[in-house]
């Protein structure tokens, strides 16, 4: 009851302000909308001072904004250049005056910086870069369709509808302004979490928006050839491993992990009830539960219990110490040698099994961090794969975008850095190892997967995945900070 009345008055208090602002920005979002950002901004943290839920209304305002921007008729030619301008202001640039998503970006940016803890603001201004990003792409796919080309491939389709969804941005703004002790060590376990959600919703969001969307010509999940079935499926299988991913941590009270709990089931039981695009307009029928065939009464949302029973999870076991970490920092920095594929730690091998421990304990990645040039090195240099590269004389990889990435930059007789691509190029794919989800290499010709994990924003942990070989081969990449040219000439990636 107390959170229920919490929840009530941060919203009366927060609903009068947000329409004053969105009238003074003449942001291009029905005004109606308002109780129902303040509402659900003050139920995913009651907790907190309104004047957070607040920003998190603000937030949501702005998201709504942009798609309703981008998708005006005749907006198509301008969206790169939108997109551009936006991400300038992202990154600390003044908005243009006469752009008024610009400037509510600014004004939302720079209350996270000023109130936002760094690390955290970090971890939100990532998810909004990569909000604009997932924009693009559904703008171009959505002009391709109209052209008469073919549709995206449903895993593209939903790595980048997850981001444009705007689950993560809400929840890591909500991150970046709480004080609970510990939360980037947490940090790991919710971002996987957060994935799994943030994937659910966006098939939710395509079950009850698909047949609005299909008369804008958009793409959605069911577009693409998902039955209306299997997303239920996929998107209850997915609510439910993020509650039982999280449920050792909201039992131990963690703001967090109860905060993106409640945003997951606020999200899931809205869509069950009415397209927030069109709050006005009552649901035509429930989503799908039941399977073909089905005689019971059919469920109207994702099961919304506590998971029965959680696997054990120690919560301080699941961060690595910093002591693991550090260690190999140092041995990376004083032996590595990527271009010739000499160990990372002076020549002598680096023992695997605590490469094995350190990497399940790792923070995930995402096509974010990794995109640039990077050059890498291997911790042993007795193996196959070790002295196969260092034939190569590998040097590193470059990622471009999610589908254009290049595997095995290599040095040719001069030491110019050129792409290896007889063993074909490589995409980037969500990929499950050991439990947990990140973003993963997979080579298009080779039966290989390299994987990563963050030690630092600039230095990953990697391990190569090769079907058939019983050991995995670990290696690192450090980021390269001053571009390199490739020795054909093209310009180089930093």
């Amino acid at each position: 009851m107390v959170s229920i009345a919490d929840t009530c008055s941060a919203a009366l208090r927060n609903m009068p302000r947000l329409e004053i602002w969105l009238k003074e920005l003449a942001l291009p979002v029905d005004p109606a909308l308002v109780p129902l950002m303040c509402l659900q901004s003050a139920f995913f943290t009651p907790w907190l001072p309104s004047e957070s839920c607040y920003q998190t209304a603000r937030l949501t305002v702005w998201l709504m904004a942009i798609d309703n921007v981008l998708d005006a008729p005749g907006a198509a030619d301008g969206t790169e250049a939108r997109v551009r301008a936006w991400r300038k202001v992202l990154d600390g640039q003044a908005a243009e005056a006469d752009d008024p998503v610009a400037r509510a970006l600014a004004e939302i940016t720079e209350v996270l910086r000023r109130d936002g803890r760094p690390e955290l603001t970090t971890v939100w201004r990532e998810s909004m870069r990569q909000t604009l990003v997932g924009m693009v792409r559904e703008n171009t796919a959505t002009r391709t369709a109209a052209a008469g080309g073919g549709l995206p491939r449903l895993t593209d389709y939903l790595l980048h509808g997850a981001w444009t969804i705007g689950v993560e941005q809400q929840v890591t703004a909500l991150w970046a302004l709480m004080d609970e002790p510990g939360l980037p060590c947490r940090l790991p376990v919710l971002r996987g979490a957060l994935r799994q959600a943030a994937t659910a919703i966006r098939l939710l969001n395509d079950l009850r928006g698909h047949h609005r969307e299909r008369s804008e010509g958009k793409a959605d999940a069911l577009a693409i050839g998902l039955s209306e079935q299997e997303a239920y499926r996929r998107a209850e299988a997915g609510i439910e491993g993020c509650r039982r991913t999280l449920a050792p941590l909201t039992a131990a009270g963690y703001g967090s992990a109860v905060a993106l709990e409640r945003v997951v089931l606020w999200h899931a039981r809205m869509y069950h009830r009415f397209d927030p695009v069109r709050p006005g307009r009552a649901a035509a029928r429930p989503l799908p539960g039941g399977g073909p065939g089905a005689t019971g009464p059919t469920r109207h949302a994702p099961s919304v219990h506590r998971p029965r029973e959680a696997p054990p999870m120690g919560i301080e076991q699941e961060v690595p110490s910093k002591r693991q970490v550090q260690e190999v920092l140092d041995a990376i920095a004083s032996g590595a040698s990527g271009a010739s594929g000499t160990s990372g730690a002076s020549g002598a091998e680096y023992d695997r099994a605590r490469l094995t421990e350190l990497f399940d304990l790792l923070e995930p990645v995402d096509v974010g961090l990794l995109i640039g040039t990077w050059r890498g090195g291997a911790f042993e240099n007795s193996s196959e794969n070790a002295e196969q590269l260092a034939q190569m004389r590998w040097y590193g990889k470059r990622f471009l975008d999610a589908d254009q990435v290049e595997p095995l930059l290599c040095l040719d007789e001069d030491g110019q850095v050129y792409s290896y691509e007889e063993m074909g190029l490589a995409t980037l794919k969500e990929v499950v190892r050991h439990g947990k989800q990140s973003t993963a290499m997979v080579y298009d010709q080779l039966p290989i997967i390299d994987h990563f994990r963050r030690l630092t924003d600039d230095v990953l942990l990697g391990v190569m995945d090769k079907k058939g070989d019983p050991v995995d081969f670990y290696f690192h990449l450090t980021r390269v900070s001053v571009p390199v040219r490739p020795a054909d000439g093209t310009p180089g990636t930093s």
